[in-house]
């Protein structure tokens, strides 16, 4: 149910998973009173989902959007996908090639300055990897109306692509099934997905140039090559955004609906609440540290991508098959950690950790806020969307003032 993703070449570690709402839930009552959501709808605020995802895939702690795909400058050739997973954890726009209908809605090609020589990219997890072709789209958010042109994009399992390079390793997760969505909209820490690094170096496992679809070999990749935030592209509300879910009951919620906002101190709608507080990350890794039961944790974040808290506790008992490794405790854990950003500020994050066997028997429940899981980094700590529910969490993007502070930064 979890997919496990180390993007070490692509400026951040994090843990996107399977699964993974909202100004009102299915059986979690409304929002604590100090949680304020804002109201989909234009400018700058998008409807997000956490359900069961789509066809053929049984998601849990999965936040999703739609967004509108068109040829570029050719707004009467779109398609609208559903089932896209945010991703405060990663960066750039992907889309299955299952779920996107190429033939109807034929997205050009990504060159690497040669007009016969395409560009692809491949993204590598701990437990495999996704590969396929960069090409230009006009998007838009439908419910806020956010737009932006010519986004890089990959789509991955693009058939026009079927040799995958030796180095781009592990099983394949190029189908909407194995990846567990439509696609993700990361709105990560990072302007670009792998930066300078790739700038200045082929990297062996990220971008490729294709003289044909059968031979693609590592390269490099300027900046506006690279596949970018989308949230960047924005004309306004460009700086970060903020995750709004409601609270989910200890026994979990068929589903969630909450905001997905966009920007951070632009509008009446996205100001830094009273009582936040900022932890800036690491500039070059996305990073803040934890110390959990006296034991501190050098790669901390907090990501809407990873389905659980993800962390190391030998005191807790870890699942049986088929839900290994994710944390089966006799009763329900109350849990805390201390958070602390390269600013030196502290926060306490709070959690609890319950039975996930017993909460994956409500095979109608696709929101839980106590799920926990082993995290294979043994300096992990990873904070999922379960940690999300009930809060209000920012996300501010490299170099960008955010509400009186440059981020990236998180905040709740």
């Amino acid at each position: 149910m979890r997919k496990l993703i180390a993007l070490s070449l692509i400026q951040v570690t994090f843990l996107a998973a399977c699964g993974g709402g909202g100004y009102t839930s299915g059986g979690s009552g409304p929002p604590p009173p100090s949680q304020n959501i804002a109201t989909p709808g234009p400018p700058n605020v998008e409807t997000i989902t956490v359900d069961m995802g789509p066809s053929g895939v049984s998601a849990v702690n999965t936040a999703y959007v739609s967004i509108q795909i068109c040829v570029p400058n050719n707004p009467a050739i779109c398609q609208t996908i559903d089932h896209i997973e945010v991703d405060t954890g990663s960066t750039g726009l992907r889309i299955l090639a299952g779920a996107l209908n190429l033939t109807n809605v034929p997205l050009p090609q990504e060159t690497n300055g040669t007009p016969t020589v395409f560009m692809t990219e491949c993204l590598q997890f701990v437990d495999g990897s996704s590969y396929g072709s960069l090409r230009f789209a006009d998007i838009t958010l439908p419910v806020s109306m956010k737009t932006a042109s010519s986004v890089v994009v990959q789509v991955i399992g693009d058939p026009l692509y079927p040799t995958v390079p030796s180095t781009c390793s592990g099983p394949a997760e190029n189908t909407v099934t194995a990846f567990g969505a439509n696609g993700i909209l990361g709105v990560g820490p990072f302007a670009q997905d792998c930066g300078s690094a790739c700038v200045a170096t082929a990297q062996p496992s990220t971008y490729y140039s294709c003289p044909s679809t059968s031979t693609c070999g590592a390269s490099t990749a300027t900046l506006a090559q690279q596949v970018a935030n989308p949230v960047t592209l924005f004309s306004s509300d460009n700086n970060g955004v903020i995750v709004e879910l409601p609270a989910v009951g200890s026994a979990g919620a068929a589903n969630v609906t909450g905001s997905l906002v966009f920007g951070i101190g632009t509008q009446s709608n996205n100001g830094l609440a009273s009582g936040v507080t900022v932890l800036q990350e690491d500039p070059g890794t996305g990073v803040i540290s934890a110390t959990y039961k006296g034991v501190a944790y050098s790669h901390g974040f907090i990501d809407s991508g990873s389905n659980g808290n993800f962390f190391t506790d030998s005191s807790l008992s870890a699942c049986p098959t088929p839900n290994t490794g994710f944390y089966c405790p006799a009763s329900t854990m109350m849990e805390t950690a201390t958070l602390q950003g390269t600013n030196s500020t502290m926060a306490t994050a709070n959690f609890s950790v319950a039975n996930a066997s017993t909460l994956f028997a409500n095979l109608s429940y696709s929101a839980f806020s106590n799920l926990g899981g082993t995290n294979p980094d043994a300096n992990g700590f990873d904070l999922g969307l379960p940690y999300f529910y009930g809060r209000n969490v920012y996300t501010a993007i490299e170099n960008a003032t955010a509400g009186g502070y440059v981020g990236p930064y998180f905040a709740y």
